[in-house]
């Protein structure tokens, strides 16, 4: 879905935990380290069924900053950012329910 943006993440790999599956995705995709936090929104069923998208909060570790590894554009939004570009559709309830952590 050329063009939409989506949360940084992937699928967890057999023996991990989704925060073991967060950490390293983030690592892979964007060359940072992280600590993550509280949950976000509900889960959301993807691929009729076949998938679940689970969100996370996290915090940058040792002065990370995060590069486009393997996208083509990276960006930090603010709470008032989040409807300026436009979601994949399953990514919709997650950024619903993200104002809350931006404004802590």
């Amino acid at each position: 879905m050329a063009g939409m943006w989506e949360f940084p993440g992937g699928k967890v790999e057999p023996g991990e935990s989704d925060v073991e599956a967060l950490v390293r995705e983030c690592e892979e995709e964007l060359g940072v380290r992280v600590a993550v936090g509280e949950r976000v929104g509900e889960d959301v069923l993807l691929g009729h069924g076949r998938a679940l998208l689970r969100v996370f909060t996290a915090e940058l570790l040792d002065g990370g900053v995060p590069q486009a590894l393997e996208h083509e554009e990276l960006r930090w939004l603010g709470a008032e950012e989040l409807l300026s570009v436009q979601w994949l559709p399953a990514d919709a309830p997650i950024v619903a329910a993200l104002p809350p952590f931006l404004k802590r």
